[in-house]
């Protein structure tokens, strides 16, 4: 079966000569898939190549993100007002946007957070699992898996998918309850010495926003009315 595998893998990769095989992490993760994954078939490796590279080419320093999908509800800006009755329209219009901006920011910093990651960890033997292809694994390596989270009170999810015995280590960036960060000891699961920090991470964050300003969906009618003279 992992002569077939092989020999898929590299029909794919003849296939799609222009995606980067070796700056993914692909073949890395790949050895990974079959060493650890329980459900490991033919139809469960077609899905996970096309997860890996539909998640590696939508990363977000080449993404265009979505138009967000709902509406405001129109409660919150009354409750608002009966809140602070001197706030005018335009205040709580001002809230609402920031309000919707900071959720939208919010839904693309872990994503970010992963391309910084695995920028800096592919030379040290380790890769995004891009595009949730393995399920509940963020980052492997040949031996190790990890879950990564932003904050400590977002809930880490478990696998069944894994195979008995295959431990996922589990991370976070920033303690919810007293704003830490947490990178030291990501450069102690990585077996690397200060690696990571918060100051290059928001220097990265910033710079890949301003690079592809459409990671970050604005309703930009919105701004104009608000912003405009």
């Amino acid at each position: 079966m992992s002569k077939n595998f092989d020999q898929y893998i590299k029909k794919v990769k003849k296939d799609n000569p222009k995606f980067d095989w070796e700056k993914s992490g692909f073949d890395l993760v790949f050895r990974a898939w079959k060493v650890h994954i329980v459900d490991a078939n033919e139809k469960t490796l077609h899905t996970f190549v096309k997860k890996f590279i539909n998640g590696y080419n939508n990363r977000p320093s080449v993404r265009k993100s979505n138009e967000t999908a709902t509406v405001p509800d129109e409660l919150i800006d009354e409750l608002i007002h009966a809140r602070i009755p001197n706030f005018t329209k335009r205040d709580i219009a001002l809230i609402r946007f920031g309000h919707r901006l900071s959720m939208a920011a919010e839904n693309i910093l872990g994503l970010i957070l992963e391309e910084f990651i695995h920028n800096k960890v592919i030379g040290h033997g380790w890769a995004c699992c891009w595009g949730n292809c393995i399920t509940s694994v963020d980052f492997c390596s040949s031996y190790k898996m990890l879950q990564v989270k932003n904050r400590s009170n977002t809930e880490n999810s478990s696998s069944n998918k894994v195979r008995k015995g295959t431990r996922i280590e589990k991370w976070f960036r920033v303690n919810a309850l007293n704003g830490k960060t947490n990178w030291f000891t990501l450069d102690a699961i990585i077996g690397a010495s200060q690696l990571f920090s918060e100051g290059d991470f928001l220097t990265y964050a910033k710079s890949l926003v301003k690079s592809n300003p459409a990671v970050l969906f604005i309703e930009q009618d919105k701004a104009n009315k608000l912003f405009s003279g």
